[in-house]
């Protein structure tokens, strides 16, 4: 028996900080609902959902935010380990690519 057995009858619900083309939670997805079977369900919620021509289509069943196709950092979103300790979500620019491109974070 399968770890994934054990969720027959729940109802799941996968958080994503982002969906960007959507193409991993389009795969997930029916591959979970295999394993719930009728009486449950399985729901994606995301902070950020990208616009982007390069979409399969999937829309997540919450999203905080629907955002342009760029770059974003922060909130835990990095670059490269960086800028991911900002308390704020902002695009990243091509001086800030520039200079974090081949940084490697160490402690």
């Amino acid at each position: 028996m399968s770890d994934f057995q054990n969720l027959r009858g729940r109802h799941v619900l996968l958080v994503e900080d982002m969906i960007d083309t959507g193409r991993t939670m389009s795969k997930v997805v029916p591959h979970l609902r295999q394993y719930v079977g009728e009486t449950g369900s399985v729901r994606v919620c995301a902070l950020f959902q990208k616009r982007t021509p390069l979409s399969c289509g999937f829309e997540a069943d919450f999203t905080g935010f629907t955002i342009p196709n760029r770059f974003v950092v922060g909130y835990c979103l990095d670059y490269n380990e960086a800028y991911r300790d900002l308390n704020h979500v902002c695009v990243i620019n091509d001086a800030g690519i520039e200079k974090f491109r081949d940084w490697i974070h160490r402690e």
